[in-house]
């Protein structure tokens, strides 16, 4: 969903940032887990998002390749695998690799989809450390 507000005389649009969000960061913190945002949003974007739901680790501005050398950097410093959850065409090439991939079914391209090792069919956020405790 996107939210438009205005600042200034341009509307900016910003997607809505579900309630539950914050608890699903929580929950998969809880579990021991390394939580990013990798994107191809701009840094004002994801760092407001970031800081809404409790992520401190943010890269920002990425391409698909660049996100695939995002995930390699994440598994040389946390050996033991690395989770990787996408919606979009551009994030496939970073799915695909990952040691375990989930795709946001509901919104996802089918190419997501098809590159990912789990598929929510949700777009709820808290859904993927429910994934986990049920792996």
């Amino acid at each position: 969903m996107l939210a438009a507000t205005y600042r200034g005389k341009r509307p900016t649009l910003q997607d809505t940032i579900r309630s539950t969000s914050a608890e699903a960061v929580r929950k998969l913190h809880d579990a021991g887990l390394h939580v990013a945002i990798v994107t191809g949003d701009n840094l004002r974007t994801a760092k407001a998002v970031a800081r809404m739901v409790g992520i401190d680790d943010v890269q920002t501005s990425l391409k698909p390749a660049d996100k695939l050398r995002a995930l390699a950097a994440f598994e040389e410093r946390r050996p033991g695998g690395v989770l990787m959850v996408g919606d979009g065409v551009n994030d496939v090439p970073a799915l695909a690799p990952a040691t375990c991939a989930i795709a946001m079914g509901a919104i996802g391209s089918d190419a997501a989809i098809e590159a990912a090792d789990v598929a929510l069919m949700s777009n709820e956020l808290t859904k993927v450390p429910e994934a986990l405790v049920l792996a």
